[in-house]
């Protein structure tokens, strides 16, 4: 395996950082970069941090890039790694952010909601690791969760702590914040306390400043089109009459019921409080206008792979997907449903069997990590709440090895909310955050926005 120039050029921002935030777009290859950093540096054993789902992706990727063996945590090794390791057997160890208690906890306190690093008794294996990568590290940007206070006394004096991440920047400027104290650089931003109270309300002028501050000392990031001549990505919008449209206004109109009531509080924090209430009755109208979509989804699938094309569907409802999964018994799934072996088995057959046409995905379980460039054909018969989680879910077919134009086709309920969420996020999908281009996957602005357009039709 031979690294492109961009990566070559990431390799040498690694070491001569050794803790920092890799924040290379959507496909241009964070995950060999940091394998091949470390590995030339022979800075193991080697610990990866990573979703559940991508678990067997970096073991496959870490035995591509180097020759040698990663090992993903289980049971049957949980106090034998070590032996492994000095045995020559592998040189890295893979686990997922919920396990880390399990595998580097040796007693936690009941009351989780207050505890300190400092009341975490560990086992002393962490400190035998010598460098970590942790993946999708947007995920430990709370400070005060039990996964971020982990990760933070893992990575606690080791040589290389890199954090890869397409969208390192989520809501506001503070979620970096966590993300520096675990690479050990946020004492460069004057500590983890004035870095929240100097950025929580920065002019634009300051988070660029914060932006050049950041490339100086430990972050990089390069777009897509800077420095790979991939072919284009278009976009088409299929609108479709809903068959269900009874069910849907019905719906509609008594969760306008419920939003009157929310928006009618004047308390913030009430407000805040019923945000999760919110969120699942919205779900539920949503889900509803997907249901009312599957049939005109199917005959496109059905048409699509009738020319002999490739197709990726994302969805977010379990009904949803498990509709399409029936419909298509040949079809191969990246679900929720599906454990991290069963997701590996759907992507290779993918990009490997020419028989396999249809790949069903979940936005939260398939849109990162993946590569699917054997097809170009993705669909989305759902939708997130954001540009960048949608372009993560585009990145999977549009990425390094992709020799063809990328067709993303999105289907929208005609006077559902599908149409308001896509034309909310249409208007920031080219917006540039002004710290590095990253935004997250719920923006609540835009659920505030649609609340308002949900209110002004009923």
């Amino acid at each position: 395996m031979k690294l492109k120039k961009h990566q070559e050029i990431a390799v040498q921002y690694i070491h001569s950082w050794k803790r920092c935030i890799v924040g290379d777009d959507i496909g241009l290859g964070k995950t060999a970069e940091s394998i091949v950093a470390i590995d030339r540096a022979n800075s193991y054993p080697l610990l990866i941090i990573c979703p559940a789902s991508l678990k067997v992706n970096w073991e496959i990727e870490f035995n591509r890039w180097t020759g040698k063996t990663a090992m993903i945590l289980n049971d049957s090794i949980k106090n034998t790694y070590p032996i492994i390791y000095k045995s020559g057997c592998a040189h890295a160890f893979i686990v997922n952010y919920e396990s880390l208690s399990k595998y580097f906890v040796h007693k936690m306190p009941d009351n989780k909601k207050d505890m300190k690093v400092s009341d975490i008794e560990f086992n002393p294996t962490i400190k035998w690791f010598k460098s970590v990568i942790f993946d999708e590290g947007h995920r430990v940007k709370e400070p005060k969760t039990i996964q971020t206070k982990l990760t933070a006394a893992i990575c606690q004096g080791k040589e290389y702590v890199l954090d890869l991440t397409g969208t390192p920047v989520l809501n506001n400027p503070i979620d970096l914040a966590a993300q520096l104290a675990i690479i050990g650089q946020i004492h460069h931003f004057g500590g983890f306390k004035y870095f929240c109270d100097k950025y929580a309300e920065a002019t634009t002028p300051e988070l660029i400043d914060l932006q050049d501050k950041l490339k100086s000392i430990c972050y990089f990031r390069r777009e897509k089109k800077e420095v790979l001549d991939l072919p284009p990505l278009t976009r088409q919008v299929i609108t479709v009459d809903i068959d269900n449209e009874v069910e849907y206004r019905a719906a509609l109109k008594d969760l306008a019921g419920y939003l009157r009531d929310y928006k009618g509080k004047s308390d913030a924090e009430v407000k805040k409080s019923m945000r999760g209430e919110v969120m699942v009755r919205i779900g539920v109208l949503k889900t509803i206008s997907a249901r009312g979509k599957l049939s005109a989804v199917r005959e496109n699938i059905q048409d699509m792979m009738e020319t002999g094309e490739k197709v990726c569907l994302f969805g977010h409802h379990r009904e949803v997907l498990d509709y399409i999964k029936d419909s298509f018994p040949d079809c191969v799934s990246v679900t929720g449903q599906d454990n991290y072996i069963q997701r590996q088995r759907a992507v290779e057959s993918y990009q490997n069997n020419p028989e396999t046409k249809l790949i069903v995905c979940s936005i939260n379980a398939a849109g990162v990590g993946l590569t699917l460039t054997k097809g170009r054909i993705t669909m989305f018969i759902e939708q997130g709440w954001h540009a960048a989680i949608m372009n993560q879910c585009e990145g999977r077919q549009h990425r390094m090895t992709q020799e063809r134009e990328v067709h993303a086709i999105y289907f929208l309920g005609r006077n559902t909310i599908d149409q308001w969420i896509y034309d909310l996020i249409e208007e920031k999908r080219d917006m540039a955050n002004a710290i590095t281009g990253a935004t997250d996957d719920i923006d609540w602005g835009i659920v505030e926005k649609v609340i308002d357009l949900i209110l002004e039709k009923q």
